[in-house]
């Protein structure tokens, strides 16, 4: 795999984390109303927009190791370069990133 390639998907990584996280802190602010919570799905894909609908707890839980991700149903084949699944979840796919930014 190029250099660019590993550099894009981790630009787009720290770029959906931190948005991710964003949203976990208001969601934390708010009390936490809603039981599933939108995140934006961390694939490697820049024109990826699609929602990832977590419980806090659960987001917490795959966001504890900084090299998994969370990653709609389909779309772990754009992970293959430099990711794998390792666990697949009502909703979401969870894949773990040798690249992944801390």
């Amino acid at each position: 795999m190029s250099d660019r390639v590993r550099e894009r998907i981790a630009e787009n990584n720290r770029t959906f984390r931190g948005a991710n996280e964003k949203i976990r802190a208001r969601a934390d602010e708010l009390g936490a109303a809603l039981e599933l919570i939108p995140f934006l799905c961390e694939c490697p894909t820049p024109a990826c927009t699609a929602i990832v609908r977590l419980t806090l707890a659960d987001y917490g839980e795959v966001r504890s190791n900084p090299m998994q991700f969370r990653t709609l149903p389909g779309h772990e084949a754009a992970e293959a370069p430099v990711g794998r699944v390792v666990s697949r979840r009502d909703g979401y796919v969870v894949v773990e990133k040798e690249l992944a930014e801390r």
